[in-house]
């Protein structure tokens, strides 16, 4: 037991590293939302930028960041602890592979860059199409260069160093803002300002990490080894990994491509919620699963299922702690965070009410999506990769048939192509609301909490002396808890006229603060008799100086 609390303790200090710097880069990533809102709006150049943005991305996080987090990091962990030198051998195999096939799949993108656009965006026509179809060409080249990053933070995370990993987004939304401001007024097209900056971004974050595998003495030489046994190992991995880690970007693209049948607008619009959706999911949740993957998978490896189910149990009472108030203060604060944030310049105020709108029917989601990424990890960590592909199938199922019962019918001009026909057809005949991108957004959370329920009944099966009655408290007090700060909170948004020419920026800023702190403060009141223990190992993430303000009873036990 001795060993295990050792393990949630580096856990706890590890989301703190990794979510501190992740914050970092989450505020960066709202700037450069803000920037673009501003500039762009969320009209015929924005959707073009989005959806273009979204095809390398995917392809990123997909290959990238799912193969190195979720296959790299348990391949390469027994290799660090009994093989060293084979581990190094491993390493630059990996690297030298791995920068190959990125190579070849960036290639093959600027190539086809015109009929890949015309199935991830079958309403687009005209010069929208072709705008995006630029963009997209331009922006395959961050698929190498960020895919390389994703190489390296696999590496950095399986030797546990996790702050370069941590701040390297930040470098990219730095390099898309300054593009942005730098570069649009100057050009014929301004949107591909923020294709160039996109590009640039991809280099920052590839750069940055290299002098950190440096001081860890890992090889920066590369080795074409693609018939290396762990790399055949991970080869067998990949393809589970697509559908399992990747589930939430498949249904996002999914959601795009539906978003753009619908009006103008729709698409940026879906892109500003998620990212909002995004910032508690970047800041918190991504840490937890993260610096939780290498001591699963450490635990994996000594068979201490014992100790996995303790640190399990231990990520999953804190998501409870985490994304439920997370959630019901997205859904009640969605109107008052995104007209802080965006309405300015191009950003109009039926912008503000479609964002705010989708947000709160991203929001519901958000529990379900934190939970299924520690699941997942453990499922990884045992080897498991069907599970997160069933689950993820499930999901897929889930998601395509509630957007089309949601969204609502399509009208089509008559150029558009026969993806964008059969969709339209289609919804017609299951369309039973018309919540245009509010429905798709309502069906990216029924999907989530499906493919949570599939992985949760196969764990069950796996560790049949998981703690789930804790769990189940802490899910109990943590929900009572999330609706009283609901109450709270709901009461205290409907003071202010959010969109109304009365009252300064300033004040409404003052008066969101306001909103957090007191949705905040009831919600740690009310949950305190159940949550004891989760809210002490959060406060522990907190810097020492400041925890010497907290009362007594608050303080984190050592």
């Amino acid at each position: 037991m001795h060993q295990d609390s050792g393990e949630n303790a580096q856990v706890v200090r590890a989301v703190g590293q990794i979510g501190g710097l992740t914050l970092l880069s989450r505020i960066a990533g709202l700037g450069r939302d803000m920037v673009i809102g501003s500039v762009f709006g969320a009209g015929l150049a924005a959707d073009a930028f989005f959806v273009a943005f979204r095809i390398p991305n995917l392809l990123r996080r997909l290959v990238g960041e799912g193969a190195t987090d979720a296959a790299f990091v348990p391949v390469l962990t027994p290799y660090l602890a009994r093989r060293p030198r084979a581990a190094s051998r491993m390493i630059r195999a990996f690297f030298g592979t791995g920068l190959g096939l990125l190579f070849v799949l960036t290639g093959l993108g600027i190539c086809f860059a015109a009929p890949i656009t015309r199935l991830f965006a079958p309403g687009f026509t005209g010069d929208k199409l072709l705008l995006t179809t630029d963009l997209t060409r331009v922006m395959f080249v961050y698929l190498f260069c960020v895919g390389g990053a994703a190489l390296a933070t696999g590496v950095l995370h399986a030797l546990r160093h996790f702050t370069a990993p941590a701040f390297a987004p930040a470098l990219f939304n730095a390099a898309v803002i300054l593009s942005v401001l730098g570069l649009s007024a100057h050009m014929a097209e301004p949107v591909m300002s923020l294709a160039y900056g996109v590009v640039l971004g991809g280099v920052c974050q590839l750069l940055w990490q290299l002098p950190a595998l440096v001081r860890h003495r890992v090889s920066l030489r590369l080795s074409w080894q693609p018939g290396h046994p762990a790399l055949r190992r991970m080869g067998r991995l990949l393809l589970p990994l697509v559908f399992g880690t990747g589930i939430f970007q498949l249904n996002q693209i999914i959601s795009t491509l539906l978003a753009s049948l619908l009006a103008d607008g729709s698409v940026a619009c879906l892109w500003y919620a998620s990212r909002l959706f995004e910032f508690p999911v970047g800041i918190f949740v991504v840490a937890l699963s993260t610096a939780a993957l290498p001591s699963l998978a450490t635990q994996a490896g000594q068979r201490d299922w014992a100790g996995m189910q303790e640190s399990l149990g231990f990520a999953l009472r804190l998501v409870n702690v985490v994304t439920l108030p997370a959630a019901v203060g997205l859904a009640v604060l969605a109107t008052p965070v995104t007209t802080l944030l965006f309405f300015r310049g191009a950003f109009s105020a039926q912008d503000v009410v479609v964002t705010a709108t989708t947000l709160q029917a991203l929001a519901p989601g958000l529990w379900a999506v934190a939970a299924t990424r520690q699941v997942t990890a453990c499922l990884y960590a045992l080897g498991d990769t069907r599970t997160p592909v069933w689950g993820g199938a499930v999901a897929l199922v889930v998601k395509i048939g509630a957007s089309l019962v949601l969204m609502g019918g399509i009208s089509l001009p008559g150029e558009t192509n026969w993806l964008a026909q059969g969709v339209a057809a289609v919804s017609g005949m299951l369309s039973m609301q018309n919540w245009g991108v509010v429905g798709l957004a309502a069906a990216t959370s029924l999907a989530a909490l499906a493919n949570l329920g599939c992985q949760a009944v196969r764990l069950s099966r796996r560790f049949p002396a998981f703690p789930w009655h804790q769990w189940a408290v802490s899910l109990l007090w943590s929900g009572l808890a999330s609706v009283g700060m609901l109450i709270v909170l709901w009461w205290f948004v409907g003071q202010v006229d959010w969109l109304g020419p009365a009252g300064s920026r300033l004040s409404r800023l003052g008066s969101l603060g306001g909103a957090i702190l007191i949705g905040l403060g009831s919600f740690v009141v009310l949950v305190w008799p159940g949550g004891k223990a989760e809210l002490r190992a959060l406060l522990g993430l907190l810097p020492q100086r400041l925890l010497g303000f907290l009362p007594q009873f608050l303080q984190p036990r050592q």
